[in-house]
């Protein structure tokens, strides 16, 4: 079962921009295989504000802590450009 999780993380970032790595709890989580970019869209139009950002900036990846079982996580990137370890999918 997923686990809402929304803990600031420091991402480690490949030539390509992908995620490679996240620090979470002071631990080194490398990121196994091809990371999943996926972009959602705020409602921005249902709030009387201007929107600052109008796409969530989503990664689906695998990643392990120094070889152990590896986990599906999302980590978001926020408008001001922090990561942020959205999900524990297990």
């Amino acid at each position: 079962m997923p686990g809402k999780i929304d803990a600031t993380v420091d991402v480690i970032l490949a030539k390509n921009g992908d995620p490679a790595a996240f620090i979470w709890d002071r631990f080194e989580h490398t990121v196994i295989g091809q990371p999943q970019a996926i972009f959602t869209r705020h409602p921005w139009w249902e709030t009387s504000a201007i929107p600052t950002l109008i796409d969530t900036e989503l990664w689906r990846l695998d990643a392990s802590r120094g070889g152990a079982e590896q986990h599906r996580y999302d980590l978001r990137r926020d408008a001001d450009g922090s990561w942020v370890l959205a999900v524990d999918w297990g």
